[in-house]
């Protein structure tokens, strides 16, 4: 395999490090090592390309520095995404626009339990506002194909039928049920609330950035064409993936 494997390398032009940092994205493109797999250690890949310790260490920096991986002391290096950094801009004019983005996303639900309303400020309006119980689900949203965590979200549902109270406590049905909630026939209003916030240590484990880090925050209120209160949505986006934006024209 070595042979080989300095054959490949002797195929591109340029250092020994960039050559080797190409093939290696190509393969993590082509899908050899997936998303959340390891890649071969640097005495392997030294093996496998006939080549020094120094090129391979400057190769997996190239592949870092572009979100493709992570790499750690002693737990060697993990694919996180199958193509470079790439920021996710999210672009929305209309309420179609607002329920509509998470196509691009994906969704994983982490705990989903009913709160009362001394939990927190959220659970406490569902309670004042919408007077219904309200059941409180945490989600980690991803980009497509990527490992990396988009944002964390928060979301305080006011619960109105048994059948609602049952798919939201259950964190196989839980995301289903709030799209479900906030169909686009049902919303009538969204207000929304920006603001940049230091985040806290427990926040931060989750999102993959720093405590006390900058992160993206927006605070969505969804309400029904009687002006009900249907969810508070809180969610808290990583900077360095996330872009909002929108376009104002002359009214």
């Amino acid at each position: 395999m070595g042979k080989e494997g300095q054959a490949e390398l002797d195929k591109g032009t340029g250092p020994f490090y960039k050559r080797l940092a190409t093939i290696l994205m190509d393969d993590i493109r082509s899908g050899r090592w997936a998303v959340g797999a390891a890649l071969p250690t640097e005495k392997e890949l030294c093996d496998t390309f006939q080549v020094s310790r120094h090129t391979t260490r400057e190769a997996l920096r190239q592949l870092e520095e572009k979100g493709l991986i992570a790499r750690r002391q002693g737990s060697g290096s993990t694919v996180l995404a199958t193509s470079p950094l790439v920021r996710y801009e999210q672009n929305i004019q209309t309420i179609e626009d607002m329920l509509h983005h998470g196509a691009s996303t994906r969704l994983h639900v982490i705990l989903a339990q009913e709160v009362g309303a001394d939990a927190n400020a959220y659970s406490s309006q569902v309670w004042q506002l919408a007077k219904t119980p309200c059941v409180w689900v945490r989600s980690i949203r991803y980009p497509r194909n990527d490992a990396r965590p988009l944002a964390l979200v928060d979301v305080y549902v006011a619960v109105r039928s048994k059948r609602q109270h049952r798919q939201l406590l259950n964190v196989e049905t839980a995301a289903k049920e709030i799209v479900a909630t906030v169909d686009v026939n049902k919303i009538d209003r969204i207000d929304q609330h920006f603001s940049a916030i230091n985040v806290g240590p427990a926040e931060a484990k989750l999102l993959h950035v720093q405590a006390d880090e900058a992160v993206f925050q927006i605070l969505r209120y969804y309400f029904d064409a009687a002006g009900r209160l249907m969810v508070v949505a809180h969610s808290l986006y990583n900077g360095g993936l996330f872009t909002y934006g929108s376009t104002l024209r002359r009214s």
